[in-house]
């Protein structure tokens, strides 16, 4: 009984009867189960009560003057806060009419006076328990919720993350293009898919001039970003209908390739030209003054036409550039 008592303790109670021997009535009935009580004799005195208090359950009579039981009520349901808060109507009349307009108003139920302790004992802690399971349960779902939406948010950040580690494992971190990991990758099976003549491919290998010059007048970070802006210029020449497979490569430093599947010599030397006039162009570093002029030199190789595995053409289109290079740069050569 200690246990139950202590329990009920943290439950306030507010009796509202115009005629005080029925509040002392119901106190003393109640009293010994251990609830914290509040009392009041008209409407406007319990409505004010609960603005400021906060009840567990309400004990309101329904015949009182001025203001009756169910304008209470129906004043208590218009409160947000007090909305859910359980009403038992206390009342002389046992007439169905008055009980169907007390449950239409939100009571949870209703004791007759003259009060049979135990009934009315049974009747508060009957909804007590019932608010207090569903107060636990709204804190239960309150609390799934939270825990729901944090896991649905954590998911979000590993999946965000996942992609994120799959893109860079695929590509440059500085420019988004395609890594050398993933472009020796995709060469190999572009190969694999060319064989026995049915198909051929195209490379541009592009190699930047006089970067470092750039990077001595401008510093490291600004040459990182102007190798970023050329990326955007060779990513912008390769979105037309027919270039939807071809791909730039970060290859390292100042160089960069370019994959044209399916496209012969005489089509990959127009596309290389046209990165080069693209880059010619565009002033790069543009918060420098005007902005900057980079040009670059490229080589151009095709499969299976100028070799026939990977390092082979790899290394006719870097030997197509070098020539470029030595004949006075910012030009497209190819092998051959």
């Amino acid at each position: 009984m200690k246990v139950v008592k202590e329990q009920n303790e943290r439950f306030k109670l507010l009796i509202v009867d115009d005629v005080a021997i029925n509040i002392q009535v119901a106190a003393n009935i109640l009293r010994n189960k251990g609830y914290q009580m509040a009392f009041a004799q008209d409407g406007e005195t319990a409505l004010s009560q609960t603005r400021t208090n906060r009840f567990d359950l309400i004990l309101l009579d329904i015949m009182m003057p001025h203001m009756d039981g169910f304008q209470v009520c129906e004043q208590i349901r218009e409160d947000p806060e007090n909305r859910e808060t359980p009403v038992i109507f206390l009342t002389a009349k046992n007439d169905s009419e008055s009980i169907v307009r007390g449950f239409e108003l939100g009571a949870m139920d209703y004791v007759t006076k003259p009060f049979n302790g135990l009934e009315l004992i049974a009747r508060v802690e009957t909804h007590l328990n019932l608010y207090r399971s569903k107060q636990e349960l709204q804190k239960a779902y309150q609390q799934l919720k939270h825990e729901i939406g944090e896991r649905i948010k954590v998911e979000a950040e590993l999946r965000r993350s996942e992609e994120r580690y799959r893109f860079l494992s695929d590509h440059d971190d500085l420019t988004g293009l395609y890594n050398t990991r993933y472009f020796y990758r995709a060469l190999e099976g572009l190969i694999g898919e060319c064989t026995d003549g049915q198909g051929q491919f195209s490379l541009i290998f592009m190699d930047m001039d006089n970067f470092k010059r750039v990077v001595d007048t401008h510093g490291h970070l600004n040459g990182s970003r102007a190798l970023a802006e050329v990326a955007v210029t060779i990513r912008s020449c390769l979105t037309e209908a027919d270039d939807q497979k071809a791909y730039g490569v970060a290859y390292g430093g100042d160089e960069f390739v370019v994959v044209l599947p399916g496209c012969n010599k005489s089509q990959a030397l127009a596309k290389a030209e046209q990165i080069r006039m693209g880059m010619k162009a565009t002033p790069y570093l543009p918060h420098i003054q005007a902005g900057i002029s980079l040009r670059a030199s490229f080589g151009v190789s095709t499969y299976p036409e100028d070799a026939d595995n990977l390092t082979g053409i790899l290394a006719k289109a870097d030997q197509a550039m070098f020539h470029v290079k030595a004949k006075g740069k910012n030009a497209v050569g190819s092998a051959g």
